[in-house]
Parts: C-alpha cells; structure tokens; sequence
C-alpha cells in the first residue's frame, strides 16, 4: 500500500518528474461513462461491493459505520470509479471533515521516483487560487494502492488502457456496417458519358481533327436539348399534380414524379459497386466484447446470455468473487487511512518514530462467501465457525441484514451440534457414564 501525502512547505517540484497526461484521462472517462459494456460491468462490481456496510474496529465503531455508509458513500463510488478509470485517486482530506475526491483536470498530476527507488505521485495545482503551481496542492492526497500505477514515463497503465484500444476497434467496425447500410439505403448514382450521345444527327465526322466551329455548335445544341428536357418535365409534373389535386391515394405517384430527373444529354447511370460491411462482425464483436469482460473481471455470462453452451457455473462465480474481494480490499487500504487522518490525526501526524504506530481505526469490508450454505453448516457443526461468524455469512449469502439475526448468544451446544450430523450421541472417555456403557 503506498499513499502519498503532499505538504504545501516542504514538497518542492522534482526535475525528474514526468507530467501525466490530462488529456488522456479525459479520454478514459469518457469511454468509462459512455460504452455500454464498462458501465454495466462497472455498476455489477460497485453493487457486489458495496452491497454490506463496512467492518469499523476501533473506539465509536458503530458510529463511524453509519457515518461511512451515509456521508462517505459518494467518496467510495468516485473513489472506485477513479481506480478504475485512472488507476490512483487524489483525495482532499483535512481532520473533521469529510475527504473528497479532487476531479481529474483540477490538478496536475506527476510521477517520480525518490532516493529508495520508490514511485512517488504527487497533485500540483492547475487553478490560480488553489496556489503556487510548482508546490503539491495542500491537505491533497495521492492514494495508489490499486495495483494500476502509471509508468516512469507519464503513461497511465489503468485497466480502461487496454479497453479503450478495444472500444475503438468495436467502433471502427460498427461504424463500417452503418456507413454501408447507409449507402444500401441512399445509393450515390454514378454516371457515364456515352461516345455517341452528344454528336448532332448526320453530323460531319473527322477522322484526324475537328472543327472549332462545329464543336461549339455541337456543345450549344446540347445544352438546348438539356434545358428543353428539364422543361419539358417540370411541364408534366405541373399537369399531373393539377391532375390529382392533392388527393392521398395518389401522393405516391406525385413523389414518384417528383424524383424523376433527366440526365444530362450524352450521360447514362452507371452500375455502383455493392457496399458490404465487414463479415462475421457478430462473432468479431463478441470476441473484443469478451476481452472488455475479461479485463473488468466479469464473466460474460453474467450480463449477456447469448451463448448456450456448458460451463462451470461455480468457477464463473469463484472468479467474479475474487475480482470483488480485490476490490474490496483496495478499498478497504485507502478508508483505513482516510478515516485515521479524519478521525485520529495524532496518530498519523506521528513521523519521528522508526515504526508506526497501529492505526486507531481499521475498515474492511465483509467478503461474500465463496460456498453455499451446506459448506457453511458443515463447517459450523464441526466447530470451524464461530456463531457470530457464521451468522455474518449466513446473511452474506442469503441478503439477511444483521438486524433481523438473533442478538443473544449461540442456542446450539457442541453436543447438539455434533449430533447433528453425527446421529447419535457422542461418547467420551470423560463422561460420567462412559463405563456403562
């Protein structure tokens, strides 16, 4: 886990440093908020986990979980979102108040490396009035524990990186079948002069050059011919439409008449070649789609159904689980130390000492079990569980919230439990009637 804290007095700029693209990020995000795929896989991960309050163990624990779940919930989601979009995330945290994300393009984000070879981000300001741009921004923090940071070089590394590359490649072949479904729709028309069209009748040929007189005369008389046909129809189209007189039943007919156009004297309509757009694009789409699913962490089968074939759907489980739970544990690193420089600043604030103190505050999140509740008995009755443990998982797995379980303690002896799968009574060396029997 490494987290950055940037001091107004005594972080300087490093010549070092290397800028990270803002503009890139922008890009990102825009694919991040905007294609279909990353969002719906972006709001399963966010539901999974989100869905149970967060674990608090410190002094006022139950009161630190509620204010974690009401006022600090729009933090985790932009926190999440930032993760995955950018790869770190720079929060604004001061002790009594709650931290905030700082929007990408508010600040200008850098990568260095320090004396003992560590990564090192900081946030400079990109605004007049948030101070010097060549001092770290105050009470800002960069939080990279996401295992996303960006290269020695500035290139963000971010799991959007290489969706992006796929998104553009989905959009480069859905763009191909509807620029030929257009042209399939509205053809262009393409024409082509005829030898013969434009040569008056019994005109005079030449065989090895061609009078200058006459080539005027000929082009005069094309353009008459021209002009009298355009005439001559704009005339019919006038008799027929008075003909009809607006009636619906033949408004085809007057469109019909309408789209008609004489060519060009000596020009004929010539045959377009068929517009097709790229072949197999289903199965080329679901393929760039299943690289989007593989690099989110969320099987396909869990959003789109259009593949009928066998699979192991407790596997496809398994893996969603352990995409979750690596989640869940970033997330659970960066409010740990949010909530300890919030809550408990003299505990943080403590740099003379060689080794840490323990934090005041430890946050994690209750990870959804990976068994069915068989498992869970099974391991309850040989005593693997506690009662409260198994209750937790219980509700994990069932949606049962905490408030509707039992407050008191375990209603099951171990001899009640052993019984139960064992069938019969246990016998010990250690029982009064042990001899009798």
């Amino acid at each position: 886990m490494r987290i950055y804290t940037l001091s107004l007095h005594t972080l300087i700029m490093d010549k070092d440093e290397h800028d990270i693209s803002i503009e890139h990020g922008h890009t990102l995000q825009h694919l991040f908020n905007v294609y279909p795929t990353v969002r719906i896989c972006r709001d399963l991960i966010s539901a999974y986990v989100f869905e149970r309050d967060v674990v608090v163990e410190g002094p006022k624990s139950e009161t630190m979980r509620n204010e974690l779940r009401d006022e600090w919930k729009k933090l985790k989601c932009d926190m999440l979102d930032h993760a995955m979009t950018i790869g770190f995330v720079a929060v604004h945290v001061k002790a009594g108040q709650v931290p905030t994300v700082v929007p990408w393009g508010l600040y200008r984000p850098t990568i260095s490396i320090d004396k003992e070879f560590n990564t090192v981000l900081r946030a400079y300001p990109a605004r007049e009035d948030d101070g010097d741009f060549d001092r770290p921004l105050k009470n800002v923090v960069v939080l990279d524990m996401f295992g996303y940071s960006p290269d020695l070089n500035g290139t963000l590394s971010s799991i959007m990186v290489p969706i992006a590359l796929r998104i553009k490649t989905i959009v480069a072949q859905l763009d191909a079948v509807l620029t030929a479904d257009r042209v399939k729709a509205r053809p262009p028309i393409y024409t082509e002069t005829t030898d013969d069209g434009t040569r008056p009748a019994e005109e005079v040929q030449y065989d090895y050059f061609a009078d200058a007189e006459s080539l005027e005369r000929t082009s005069r008389n094309a353009y008459v011919r021209n002009k009298d046909a355009l005439a001559e129809l704009r005339a019919q189209q006038e008799m027929f439409s008075d003909y009809f007189g607006g009636n619906s039943d033949h408004r085809e007919c007057q469109q019909g008449l309408e789209s008609v156009t004489p060519l060009p004297l000596g020009q004929k309509i010539s045959r377009a070649p068929e517009a097709s757009g790229p072949e197999q694009l289903v199965e080329r789409l679901r393929l760039f789609e299943q690289d989007c699913f593989s690099l989110m962490g969320v099987p396909r089968s869990f959003v789109m159904h259009d593949i009928t074939v066998r699979h192991d759907a407790g596997m496809l489980h398994c893996s969603f689980m352990r995409t979750v739970h690596n989640w869940q544990m970033c997330m659970a690193n960066a409010l740990t130390y949010l909530l300890n420089v919030v809550k408990a600043p003299e505990v943080t604030k403590n740099k003379k000492r060689k080794r840490p103190t323990a934090p005041a505050y430890t946050v994690r999140f209750e990870q959804l079990p990976r068994v069915g509740i068989a498992e869970l008995n099974h391991a309850y009755d040989r005593g693997v569980m506690s009662w409260a443990s198994y209750q937790r998982s219980l509700g994990l797995f069932c949606g049962i919230s905490h408030e509707d379980m039992r407050k008191d303690t375990e209603p099951w002896s171990k001899e009640e439990r052993l019984m139960g799968w064992t069938g019969q009574k246990p016998k010990t060396e250690f029982r009064d009637d042990a001899g009798r029997s």
